[in-house]
């Protein structure tokens, strides 16, 4: 079903595209928290592996959630909160809790709880409002599911239904769940009602998380173009135009946004949505960058890793600080999301984030340090359930 639902974006938004390596297995997403890195597996299993940094990484516990053959696999990071929150393939959301010295862990809740060959996998990753209880993620049926966090019960309006299938992932805020569907619209959904607060339409499908900068909300559609919206009437602010569509979530530093786009650019633009500077990276983009001191991360389909001098201003062009190649010649390698290393607190002063982790559809696992050049620290493969070169 997804790989039917692909090629019909493809033929509908674009008529051509570069081959994403779609995968019913899934993309190998991670999440980390805590010095532990969460890496869903191809073969539906979650590993908590143990970050030891320089001295490698080792298994703190591996899951035992969904079916006999897990949940399928997931396409984009788990939500990790007082559980463990993962889109499956499956079309089942878990949480799954951590087991008190290790062992295996299990599912706190799985919702729907009954599997049913109707089920349509969730693309998106979930969506969290600790604060508020509340995890929210889309379906391939169109639906927006919102729950309690703790126990799973779903919300008296839950889902709220779109047009299309929902593979970007909810931004919650204040009580408004923000996302796109494939029905070319961006939705503010209130959580407490349901009730739509905006909706706004693009020109086509949306398939694009958004990211909340300052007071707008910032997401791109396959209509190439990247949109600025207003965080509380859903009114266009501005827009920027790419050369193909958009698929990666955007990063804000506060000042500027990042935005990778498939066209292999990555665009730099200030929050009146003016052209700082453009990179092209030679290949298309679907992982969503990582914004770390030095700068800003970015993966292509193909492999390629580069480092970009995120300056704010438009003076001078975009500076590639590293790049590596990290993909075979064969396939596509990176579409999850890259995660980065929280900042740390070290002897009372702060640490800055100097790592990135990052999945892959060969079920690998990587933290690159990128304090001065690039620097594989570790590597896990969660196939062979063992380090790797």
């Amino acid at each position: 079903m997804l790989l039917c639902g692909l090629a019909a974006i493809i033929l509908v938004a674009t008529g051509c595209t570069p081959n994403l390596g779609a995968s019913t297995r899934g993309w190998g997403a991670v999440a980390v928290a805590d010095g532990v890195v969460y890496a869903t597996t191809l073969e539906g299993q979650v590993y908590a592996l143990n970050d030891l940094g320089p001295e490698g990484v080792s298994t703190r516990w591996v899951s035992t959630v969904g079916s006999e053959d897990g949940f399928g696999g997931a396409y984009n990071s788990p939500a990790v909160g007082r559980f463990l929150y993962v889109s499956g393939i499956d079309g089942s959301l878990y949480a799954i809790e951590s087991p008190d010295g290790g062992g295996a862990a299990v599912a706190a809740w799985r919702r729907p709880q009954i599997e049913s060959e109707e089920m349509l996998p969730l693309v998106g990753s979930p969506g969290l409002d600790e604060a508020g209880g509340i995890i929210a993620v889309g379906s391939e049926d169109g639906g927006l599911y919102a729950y309690n966090a703790l126990t799973g019960d779903g919300l008296r309006w839950s889902p709220f239904q779109t047009e299309g299938e929902i593979w970007s992932t909810p931004a919650l805020r204040n009580g408004v769940a923000y996302f796109g569907s494939q029905d070319g619209k961006v939705y503010a959904v209130s959580l407490d009602t349901g009730e739509t607060i905006w909706e706004f339409e693009t020109g086509a499908a949306i398939v694009a998380s958004p990211v909340i900068h300052k007071n707008l909300l910032i997401i791109g559609s396959f209509d190439r173009k990247l949109y600025a919206l207003g965080l509380s009437d859903g009114q266009p602010r501005w827009e920027f135009a790419a050369n193909n569509w958009w698929w990666a979530k955007p990063v804000s530093s506060g000042k500027a946004i990042f935005a990778p786009a498939m066209d292999g650019k990555v665009y730099a633009l200030d929050e009146n949505g003016s052209l700082l500077w453009e990179h092209d990276l030679g290949a298309p983009i679907v992982s969503s960058p990582a914004l770390l001191e030095r700068g800003l991360v970015v993966t292509t389909v193909e492999g390629r890793l580069s480092v970009l001098r995120a300056t704010e201003t438009s003076h001078g062009a975009a500076q590639e600080i590293a790049s590596l190649n990290l993909g075979d010649d064969d396939k596509p390698r990176f579409k999850a999301p890259l995660v980065s290393l929280p900042d740390r607190i070290v002897n009372g002063l702060p640490e800055p984030a100097d790592s990135v982790y990052i999945g892959s559809d060969d079920g690998k696992v990587r933290r690159v340090q990128v304090r001065s050049g690039i620097n594989i620290l570790w590597c896990y493969d969660t196939q062979e359930n063992t380090r790797c070169n």
